[in-house]
């Protein structure tokens, strides 16, 4: 018995019906239903729900009605949450900016540093490197410190009940229901985000379940306080998602501008890098490099001195992404990138997990610069936006460097105050105008009202 085998290590009635369940909740995974059969209300959606516990062995109907006595609707939060998500809402350069950045490249080496020794057992028993996973972990929760807000029943539920179709939906919310019935997660702290995903790299209930790994040799799994067994989780999860080892998950390279718009491969367009999948847009490396592409220091795709043995060979399937197009950087994307991507399912997401990881290496920023002439701001002078926006009495704001929906409505209104075209977006333009602004009056400056001094925090979109 390996002591990071959770399932053969732990000894207490949670270990029984654990494989049952999850492989319940992969079939449920796997196989998806999307017609959409929204409950009128949360009532009657639970008693749909509880009507299909026969079909559900290991969540007892005492547990059912235990945990979900006193939820919360939180449909509406969701619907306008996920409507709202800043990987798919901020243009890639800003999103970028603020979750690669000094102080996470910073706060993840000490991270490096700090569980040195529990990610080397990770790397050898799952193959994903320690970098990759720490860049997991920051952009999830900035490495802890972005806590859940709502309870995960809560979450899993009120998903279920937008979509009483959804098999996927149905089986987190029936695994969030296992995990406290078995002691595997504690009431008080099993708090995620809208979307019901919980811990310190952030797992929906099913995937947990399924990928639980003990990081810290404790034979037990909490990866809403143990920093290694987050770490472990996440790299055997991504591990099961195709991850290879010394495969890098994307190269800079420079394109022929004629032969680039045809074979950029955006989000689902690069799932031909899965091995079963039709070529589609990929192509291998070798058939890159024929059609003029090179990294983007000038050199070759396949280096002459390439060591005997690397996963990155002239047959190696390989996608093209622009994020913004011929006229922005462009990188060669691995089935590593597709592993990251499938985490969170966007190129935005899987693009900060590559480029926090290489930094965290010591590898160079990219070389090609966004096409804007609004830079993005750094996560230092987002806050100082905030703030700005404050100051000029929009109170739901909070100067945290993360982006919401309010702060993007504060943002909209000071567009428009300037006459512009209101777009949500914070650039270096705004906070020009704002600092003028604030300049301005600095000799006469104005309290804060009272209801922007006790406003809290503004919430966050994944």
């Amino acid at each position: 018995m390996q002591p990071h085998d959770y399932r053969l290590a732990l000894k207490s009635p949670a270990s029984r019906g654990l494989r049952w369940f999850c492989g319940l909740v992969l079939a449920w995974v796997v196989v998806f239903d999307a017609r959409a059969e929204a409950a009128p209300d949360l009532p009657s959606c639970l008693q749909t729900l509880r009507h299909e516990l026969p079909t559900q062995p290991p969540v007892r109907a005492e547990s059912f009605d235990r945990y979900t006595r006193s939820v919360e609707d939180l449909r509406p939060l969701i619907e306008q949450s996920s409507a709202a998500q800043p990987e798919f809402k901020l243009p890639v350069w800003d999103y970028l900016a603020r979750l690669v950045d000094p102080q996470r490249e910073a706060d993840g080496r000490a991270m490096l540093q700090r569980h040195a020794t529990a990610l080397d057992g990770i790397a050898q028993r799952h193959g994903v490197d320690a970098a990759t996973v720490v860049a997991v972990f920051g952009v999830e929760t900035d490495y802890g410190r972005v806590a859940g807000r709502y309870p995960v029943i809560d979450a899993t539920l009120s998903r279920a009940c937008l979509n009483l179709g959804s098999r996927e939906r149905k089986a987190h919310f029936f695994a969030a229901l296992y995990l406290l019935q078995e002691g595997l997660v504690r009431p008080d702290t099993f708090r995620g985000s809208w979307a019901g995903a919980f811990g310190l790299t952030q797992f929906m209930p099913g995937t947990y379940l399924k990928n639980m790994d003990d990081g810290d040799g404790s034979n037990d799994v909490d990866i809403i306080a143990s920093v290694p067994d987050a770490l472990a989780t996440t790299a055997r999860y991504l591990s099961g998602l195709g991850w290879i080892a010394g495969l890098p998950w994307g190269i800079e390279v420079s394109v022929p501008r004629g032969s680039a718009a045809p074979w950029n491969a955006l989000e689902a367009d690069h799932g031909c890098l899965e091995p079963s999948a039709a070529p589609g847009r990929c192509r291998s490396v070798a058939q890159w490099a024929a059609s003029g592409v090179r990294r983007i220091d000038g050199s070759a795709l396949l280096p002459a001195d390439a060591r005997p043995g690397s996963p990155w060979q002239a047959d190696t399937r390989a996608a093209l992404l622009m994020p913004a197009g011929p006229d922005g950087p462009a990188w060669l994307v691995t089935r590593n990138f597709q592993a990251a991507w499938r985490y969170n399912r966007a190129d935005a997401y899987a693009l900060a997990i590559g480029l926090l990881g290489d930094r965290l290496r010591g590898d160079p920023a990219p070389l090609t610069a966004w096409p804007t002439n609004d830079p993005a701001l750094s996560r230092a002078e987002f806050v100082e936006l905030q703030a700005l926006l404050l100051r000029r009495g929009h109170c739901d704001v909070t100067a945290d460097g993360r982006d919401g929906p309010r702060t993007r409505a504060a943002v909209m209104a000071e567009e428009t105050a300037q006459g512009w075209t209101p777009s949500g977006r914070g650039g270096v333009k705004l906070l020009g105008a704002l600092r003028v602004a604030a300049a301005a009056t600095s000799r006469l400056p104005t309290p804060l009202p009272a209801d922007c001094a006790a406003s809290g925090p503004d919430p966050q979109q994944r």
